[in-house]
């Protein structure tokens, strides 16, 4: 397990700059949640290793980052799209990534049959993406994620092209998965709902900045600050 920070991990654009300073401690689950065009995306990118920061740091367990390669952070990512390859089976795409690493034949479908059990598809190994459902799509790739066993998930909006059951059923999975497992994981949403039913902790983040961050219930019912409260749907205090 891991715990991760940002450390004023800043990256400038032409159009808005990201300066975001958050911590989320092993094994927990932190959600960050915003407005879309906050950063939140960008934050979860620097922690993966895809953006490098202008300035600051990027910490997991206390060690810096910054210059660690994304593949060698042992940060796994879920998406929105969830970008399975169409033309191989389900089983193939959750154990590409053991592939990569060169885990041997074996060892790979032992760990590609438990990921599938552990987001409820035994079963589904032979089957091509075409023929399952979006919540099915979305499954196979958490599967894909967590079978590389990563010392962070990273989770950017993986819920929201999802019909509100269907979103229900998978965060529920989510939570179930994340402390099955103990990894530490940062999930990025833009639904409040969605933050109080999955997250330990939360990060909201509003122009580029991490407002307030706190065990959920506390975030939730006490925003510290009025633009915090008024994008919580709460009144200014």
């Amino acid at each position: 397990m891991t715990a991760v920070e940002l450390r004023g991990a800043a990256k400038d654009f032409a159009d808005a700059k990201i300066d975001a300073t958050l911590g989320v401690d092993s094994g927990r689950q932190l959600v960050l949640l915003g407005p879309s065009g906050c950063g939140k995306t960008t934050a979860l990118r620097m922690i993966a290793g895809l953006e490098i920061p202008d300035r600051g740091d990027v910490c997991f367990d206390g060690q810096s980052m910054v210059g660690v390669r994304p593949e060698a952070r042992n940060a796994a990512m879920v998406f929105q799209a969830q970008a399975l390859f169409p033309f191989r089976t389900v089983a193939e795409n959750v154990a590409y990534g053991l592939k990569i690493r060169k885990v041997n034949a074996d060892e790979r479908a032992e760990r590609t049959r438990q990921a599938l059990a552990q987001v409820h598809l035994d079963g589904y190994g032979d089957r091509w993406p075409g023929d399952l459902s979006g919540g099915e799509r979305q499954r196979v790739a958490l599967a894909r994620a967590i079978v590389v066993e990563p010392r962070v998930l990273l989770l950017d909006e993986p819920l929201s092209s999802l019909d509100p059951v269907l979103r229900g059923d998978l965060q529920q999975l989510v939570c179930e998965v994340q402390r099955a497992l103990g990894i530490t994981s940062i999930f990025v949403t833009h639904d409040r709902d969605e933050a109080h039913a999955v997250a330990d902790t939360i990060a909201v983040m509003m122009r580029g900045k991490v407002q307030q961050i706190g065990p959920a219930a506390d975030v939730l019912e006490n925003p510290a600050t009025d633009d915090v409260a008024t994008f919580l749907g709460r009144p200014p205090s």
